[in-house]
């Protein structure tokens, strides 16, 4: 949570205090970073940690972004 507060990000976070979540999606590297499209799948998952910045990146999430 403090990395969170301290870099002032504007995402939703899910926080899986119990691990429930962890075991349903196969987490087994920290942090893991999913995108999720507007029909609700999971598109891309990242593992460990990813620069969201890059052209790589961006470019994910502008085709998601463009998708119906």
């Amino acid at each position: 949570m403090k990395f969170l507060e301290r870099e002032s990000l504007h995402v939703p976070v899910l926080l899986d205090k119990t691990g429930k979540v962890e075991r349903l999606f196969g987490v087994w590297v920290h942090p893991t970073s999913y995108l999720i499209n507007r029909k609700a799948t999971v598109c891309y998952r990242g593992m460990g940690v990813f620069d969201w910045t890059t052209p790589q990146a961006t470019g994910i999430i502008d085709q998601l972004l463009k998708e119906r």
